[in-house]
C-alpha cells in the first residue's frame, strides 16, 4: 500500500512539474508605442535565452506603419540584431501577445510568448491624434 502511494505521488509531482514549463527567455528594456504626428509605432527590447552563457541582451526592434494604434508585428518584421531571432506581435481580445523565436536546427524552432494584456496598452490624447503605448514593467519572462 505504501509503495503505490509513493509511486502515484510522484507520477502526480512528475505531471505536475511537466506542466509548469519554466522561462525560455527574458526580456529587458521592453518599449512599445506610436510616435505622435506620425504613422509610425515602434517596439524594441532586449532579450537573453535563460539557462545558457548568454549575459548581454540581443536588441530587438521593429518599426511599423500604423493608424496610431500599436500594431501587430507579423513573421519577418520584428529582427533581432546580429542574431536568427526574430519575434512577433499579435493582437488578441486579451491584449498583445509578443513572441520570441529562435532556430534550433535547421527544421525547428523554439519559441515562448508574453502576454501584453489590455490594462498596460494606454491611449494618449495629443494634438491632432490618440496614440497607443505600452505602460507596463520593463523587464518580464517569456514561456
Amino acid at each position: 500500500m505504501k509503495f503505490s502511494a509513493t509511486i502515484l505521488f510522484a507520477a502526480a509531482a512528475s505531471a505536475a512539474a511537466i506542466d509548469k514549463r519554466d522561462a525560455l527567455f527574458t526580456v529587458s528594456d521592453f518599449e512599445a508605442g506610436c510616435i505622435p504626428h506620425s504613422s509610425q509605432c515602434q517596439y524594441s527590447f532586449g532579450v537573453l535565452q535563460k539557462g545558457t552563457m548568454e549575459t548581454t541582451p540581443v536588441k530587438c526592434s521593429a518599426m511599423l506603419t500604423s493608424n496610431n494604434s500599436l500594431p501587430d508585428v507579423k513573421e519577418g518584421e520584428g529582427k533581432c540584431e546580429g542574431s536568427a531571432r526574430t519575434f512577433t506581435v499579435t493582437r488578441g481580445s486579451d491584449g498583445l501577445t509578443l513572441t520570441v523565436t529562435q532556430p534550433v536546427t535547421p527544421s525547428s524552432d523554439q519559441s515562448a510568448s508574453h502576454l501584453i494584456p489590455n490594462n498596460q496598452i494606454t491611449k494618449a490624447t495629443q494634438p491632432n491624434a490618440e496614440v497607443e503605448s505600452y505602460t507596463g514593467d520593463k523587464s518580464f519572462d517569456l514561456n
